[in-house]
């Protein structure tokens, strides 16, 4: 979902990463700024997983590429 011309917003709730035969993720809390100058930045991305589910995570970042 656009927030402005130059920014999008996206929310992803309770999606399996992984299946548990290929390994556990007990627990993984991560908050990400990238300020860096690139395709899409900057961003800001952050997420929960908990028992290989994705609790939830949530990007907002710049829509354009760069030239």
């Amino acid at each position: 979902m656009l927030i402005n011309k130059d920014y999008a917003i996206e929310l992803m709730l309770f999606h399996m990463v992984r299946s548990f035969k290929d390994g556990i993720s007990f627990f993984e809390f991560e908050i990400n700024l990238d300020l860096f100058e690139e395709d899409h930045n900057p961003k800001f991305d952050i997420f929960l997983i908990i028992f290989n589910c994705m609790i939830f995570q949530l990007w907002i970042y710049n829509i354009h590429h760069k030239d």
